[in-house]
């Protein structure tokens, strides 16, 4: 996990009343940047994760330290779930799980990432178990 010192952007529209830096989830295989995630840390922080949203937009999500499983239950949209070891190799990838699910995730898992729903489908191939990725600040 390659992460660097940076300060916070000026705005970063998915959580602006954090005072978080926005991290880039890049896909290592490709190379591609697929989104600016929010790390949220902190048991309240995370619990909460995006419910309350009326959105999230393809490119955007929250990245959840620590976090194996997440439900949808209270979510108002579909997102697209990423499951991750401690490396940041993929253990799973959920497109598209619609509002409603009382369950979601992996075992194994030490990173969770809660994207907008069509975020993945960016990449322009399936995500691969195994493949790696990083997540740096901007």
């Amino acid at each position: 996990m390659r992460l660097r010192a940076s300060s916070a952007p000026a705005s970063f529209s998915l959580f602006p009343m954090l005072v978080t830096p926005a991290y880039l989830l890049r896909h290592m295989p490709t190379g591609v940047v697929l989104a600016r995630v929010a790390r949220l840390d902190g048991f309240w922080r995370k619990g909460r994760g995006v419910l309350g949203l009326r959105a999230l937009p393809p490119g955007e999500g929250v990245w959840l330290p620590g976090v194996a499983s997440v439900h949808t239950v209270g979510v108002a949209f579909a997102l697209d779930l990423l499951f991750l070891d401690q490396s940041l190799r993929t253990l799973a990838a959920r497109p598209d799980v619609p509002p409603g699910r009382v369950w979601a995730g992996t075992r194994r898992a030490h990173h969770t990432l809660e994207l907008g729903a069509g975020t993945l489908a960016r990449l322009g191939r399936s995500v691969e178990t195994s493949d790696l990725w990083e997540l740096s600040t901007e």
